[in-house]
């Protein structure tokens, strides 16, 4: 008689595991990924900084033409209510008026980051500011960055914010799930659905919609159309689905990475190759029209090539690439990552997203190499082809993606545009009036009447575009931070990063 009971108990008991045991892996996973985009470092106070304002004169400065090609010496700059009043020679200045000594020094536009991250990393608004990025394009948008951003306009210490919706894709197979949930996706299959999705991205406060890899080409073509009905601006990936004229039919405003436009061409190649023919001279032969394409219809490219090298680098010289970047900055979730199987989300060893998988031959360890060497040059080729016929290019970094670091990663993206055939002024153009144009921002040229996001540097970046981390003095929303100031909010986010850390890192720091 009790052996019936204790099926029946032993029935339940099973039950009850199969329920629970989802739900309790869901609510663990969820909690590693909460940590790992930074939701458990600690939140530097940012009303403990007070940034002067006011009216304010910039004084014998030499000040960046609009054209961006050269400075102008010894101007006397007036900025009154967070905008550009007067320039002049020989302004007469009030003894009630704030005065900066600009002697020897250049002043630019404020930089602006067309390709961000912020996960739950609101730390990262100090770490713009301090390094002059006044504004930025959150690409992976949701309610809390549109509170930060209402904050920003509001008062609090950060650069301007344009917020693009969820990612938009459909996951239909575990591989897709996956990359749904870690970029936090909003997922539709049908028509309707990516219809109904564009219009609570618009209700809700996005500046526009994000595209993702994964999206379906139904779903793709009926938002797109829905956008476009209600002026809603397009932006990212060019999903797998859909081929080049797809994208051009469909009012998609910007492409988030040259490597999509190369993945795109990569994709029409080997549908199309015969033996002996080559992925670069492809790419060489196919860029004109490409270009012609994107200048026609207006597309800009948002470059993150900083982030292709980092990528074959970080698979195979990860400490020389940890190295070399502001690691004590970084959010420290982001960087320690978590694990789950023999799957990493980090920067650090053990956990880096890019690294290679355990157990590979010395052969396959090879085939790796001239498999990403080759992406990487093919990258690096449609770059400068593009850039040489004249796109409209956008400086972006994908911050905090590993291993690139808020802020600091929009000057290491300069140096990779400056190497791929950028002159000086047009890499300063890619950060400054071309993003702003896009915008749609009343920033990034120095001119009177436009806002005064600007940053005053101690060397010329025409020299040298390197000289853009010279960094004296950022102007941005009424507010002026000195070096000093900058220093401060530097030295809050190292002391909260460092309250947090579990894995020693000063063997990786300079």
């Amino acid at each position: 008689m009790n052996w019936k009971k204790w099926l029946k108990r032993i029935s339940i008991g099973f039950l009850v595991l199969l329920v629970i045991t989802p739900v309790v892996l869901y609510f663990g996973m969820q909690s590693s990924m909460n940590q790992f985009y930074g939701a458990n470092t600690p939140v530097v106070d940012h009303t403990l900084f007070n940034p002067l304002e006011g009216t304010v004169a910039i004084t014998n400065v030499n000040i960046l033409n609009p054209d961006g090609e050269k400075f102008r010496a010894a101007k006397t700059i007036i900025i009154e209510n967070g905008k550009i009043k007067t320039i002049d020679s020989l302004a007469s200045i009030s003894s009630r008026i704030k005065v900066i000594d600009g002697t020897d020094k250049f002043l630019i536009p404020g930089l602006i980051d067309s390709h961000v991250h912020l996960f739950y990393s609101p730390n990262d608004l100090l770490l713009y500011i301090a390094n002059g990025v006044t504004s930025i394009r959150e690409m992976m948008g949701n309610e809390e960055r549109l509170g930060w951003k209402q904050e920003v306009n509001n008062g609090r210490i950060g650069p301007k914010m344009w917020v693009a919706s969820p990612p938009l894709g459909t996951p239909d197979n575990m591989e897709k799930r996956m990359i749904s949930w870690t970029r936090q996706a909003k997922n539709v299959s049908t028509a309707s659905a990516a219809e109904k999705a564009i219009e609570d991205f618009i209700d809700q406060g996005y500046d526009g919609v994000k595209i993702y890899s994964h999206l379906n080409k139904e779903s793709y073509l009926a938002a797109t159309n829905k956008a476009n009905e209600l002026d809603f601006p397009i932006v990212g990936h060019i999903p797998w689905e859909i081929g080049l004229e797809d994208l051009w039919k469909n009012g998609q405003s910007e492409v988030a990475h040259f490597e999509e436009l190369m993945n795109a061409l990569r994709r029409d190649f080997d549908n199309s190759r015969e033996e002996g023919d080559d992925l670069l001279g492809y790419i060489v032969q196919e860029s004109a029209k490409l270009a012609e394409d994107l200048i026609k219809r207006d597309i800009a490219v948002t470059s993150t090539l900083s982030l292709v090298d980092g990528v074959y680098n970080q698979k195979f010289e990860l400490e020389e690439v940890l190295k070399g970047v502001e690691l004590s900055y970084a959010n420290v979730g982001l960087v320690e990552g978590v694990k789950f199987g023999d799957s990493g989300f980090g920067w650090l060893p053990g956990t880096n997203l890019y690294r290679l998988p355990g157990g590979l031959t010395n052969e396959q360890i090879e085939g790796q190499k001239q498999f990403w060497s080759m992406y990487v040059n093919a990258c690096k080729t449609l770059a400068m082809e593009l850039t040489k016929k004249g796109v409209t290019i956008l400086a972006g970094t994908d911050a905090n993606i590993p291993c690139t670091v808020p802020g600091f990663s929009l000057h290491d993206e300069f140096k990779s545009l400056r190497e791929f055939g950028m002159t000086n002024a047009e890499v300063l153009r890619s950060a400054t009036s071309a993003p702003s144009k896009w915008l749609g921002y009343n920033t990034g040229k120095i001119s009177v009447g436009l806002d005064a996001d600007l940053v005053l540097l101690d060397k010329d970046p025409l020299l040298d575009i390197r000289n853009t981390k010279t960094i004296n003095t950022v102007f941005s929303n009424g507010k002026v931070y000195d070096r000093q100031l900058l220093d401060q909010m530097l030295d809050a986010v190292k002391n909260a990063n460092d309250s947090v850390r579990e894995v020693d890192i000063k063997k990786f720091l300079n």
